[in-house]
């Protein structure tokens, strides 16, 4: 018998014919396979081309001397479908696992071009709002950073800072404007002269007459912007401040980026407190301010302002600082100078001359205030 060998598409490839011991005739083809093999198969079963085959099965002799062995060859075909299978069901893996780590631990920059959805901040006042603000006030107290300053630190004035914003018992003892002394404050550990700082907690007890008309003492302040007041740890020269807040969601330019105006809001508020105190009358207004932006600077989280005295020139007090996340990353850094009016007998204001120097009574004692003719040319 003899048959045709026919390619993919039709052709004739070579004419081969076939040995056999009987007389009957099996319709067969022939496939061009991969590594110079071919297939033969039929209705009756399959035969594979190899070059080593064995002799002694049965066999078709082509052009050559290539041979045509019977089904043992076969398995290798399912073998290759297997690998297949499993390489596709290895690929399919890894994309979903690395899927979900990107969802749960997305990459900074895909987070800042596209950022998460958040929810809408709660209502001034309401349950939720009071839960979230007890829970940041928790994680303030935990930073290694505010940890570290409160034990260097007089506590908090108890006569003017709320209860629930005097922090644990561990880092901030209650002491009032007219309690003891300093190592009372302290504890009594006789700490006295390694206390280098002392705390504060602006915009609070305010009169509404003055905060619902003041951008950082008002609408700053509150849910999805700053919940919690700022935690200050002034120097007990007060010519540098380092202040820990929070800062939501709410006062982005970018989705999920505070504003940039904000920034050198608080900036602007920063360097006047460090400032104030140098002033006379306790009051000064803002002749320039430089910010350099430095990195983005994501919403809800925890930032570093680091700000102090460089320079007093009579009415003017230069001052400098930088801003820094939890982790010591710098975002941005920034100058000012600001000037006492000469005006500013006219608008001194005993309530906010409190508010701005909110110290503890033992600090309060040990400050010489300045005089009101001093020098300031």
């Amino acid at each position: 018998m003899s048959f045709r060998l026919l390619s993919s598409v039709g052709r004739p490839l070579e004419q081969y014919s076939l040995k056999s011991s009987g007389n009957i005739v099996v319709p067969m083809r022939c496939i061009h396979t991969s590594r110079n093999q071919f297939l033969l198969s039929s209705s009756s079963g399959r035969w594979r081309n190899a070059a080593r085959a064995n002799a002694g099965r049965g066999t078709a002799d082509g052009p050559n001397g290539k041979r045509f062995a019977s089904g043992a060859t076969t398995a290798e075909m399912p073998a290759k479908s297997n690998l297949a299978l499993r390489m596709a069901l290895g690929m399919t893996l890894l994309s979903v696992t690395t899927y979900s780590l990107g969802v749960l631990y997305p990459p900074n920059l895909y987070t800042l071009i596209y950022p998460r959805v958040a929810p809408p901040s709660p209502d001034k006042g309401s349950v939720q709002a009071l839960k979230d603000a007890a829970e940041l006030e928790r994680q303030l107290w935990e930073l290694p950073l505010v940890q570290d300053l409160a034990r260097r630190s007089h506590p908090l004035n108890s006569d003017t800072v709320p209860a629930n914003f005097l922090g644990p018992n561990a880092l901030s003892s209650s002491t009032s404007t007219s309690g003891g002394s300093s190592d009372e404050a302290s504890g009594g550990l006789g700490l006295e002269e390694e206390l280098t700082h002392y705390m504060a907690r602006p915009y609070l007890n305010l009169p509404e007459s003055f905060s619902r008309h003041s951008l950082t003492a008002g609408l700053l302040q509150g849910p999805g912007r700053m919940a919690i007041p700022p935690l200050l740890f002034v120097r007990t020269d007060e010519k540098a401040i380092t202040g820990v807040m929070h800062l939501g969601r709410s006062i982005c330019g970018h989705d999920g980026i505070v504003h940039g105006g904000a920034i050198a809001t608080l900036f602007d508020d920063a360097f006047f407190r460090t400032a104030v105190a140098n002033f006379p009358a306790r009051i000064g207004v803002t002749a320039w301010l430089k910010i350099d932006y430095r990195a983005p600077t994501r919403a809800d989280q925890f930032v570093v302002f680091k700000t102090k005295v460089d320079k007093v020139e009579g009415r003017k007090v230069f001052v400098s600082g930088q801003m820094e996340d939890v982790e010591g990353n710098l975002l941005v850094q920034a100058s000012a100078l600001f000037v006492q009016p000469k005006y500013a007998h006219l608008i001194k204001s005993e309530e906010r001359e409190k508010h701005f120097l909110n110290r503890p009574a033992a600090i309060a004692r040990t400050l010489e205030p300045v005089g009101e003719n001093a020098d300031m040319q």
